[in-house]
């Protein structure tokens, strides 16, 4: 699976400035995922001279996969066992037959 190094600005300007993220972009693509956690590490921000100390500037950097991971391997089919039917076996005693009617 490949790793791609994903780079966001920060900044704000100001005591009170919100702060604002920039548009990711692309670093680098790398084969291992502690390749990129690497070259994460190396990333480093120069501040421009003549910046105030009141602008602050900083990146996010993330480390994700390029692909979405494979989809785990199919377990062989399990079989299913149906047990064999029982006679069903009512729960009360049948009804007494209707009492027979005398003829006059």
């Amino acid at each position: 699976m490949l790793w791609i190094l994903l780079v966001y600005v920060v900044a704000s300007n100001g005591y009170t400035g919100t702060p604002a993220l920039a548009p990711g972009y692309r670093g680098a693509t790398f084969a291992t995922k502690a390749d990129c956690l690497a070259a994460a590490r190396e990333v480093a921000s120069v501040a421009s001279p003549g910046m105030d100390d009141i602008a602050k500037t900083g990146l996010v950097l993330v480390c994700t996969p390029t692909q979405p991971p494979p989809p785990p391997e199919a377990a062989p089919p399990v079989e299913v066992i149906t047990p064999a039917p029982q006679p069903v076996q009512p729960s009360f005693p049948p009804m007494p037959p209707p009492p027979k009617r005398l003829r006059h």
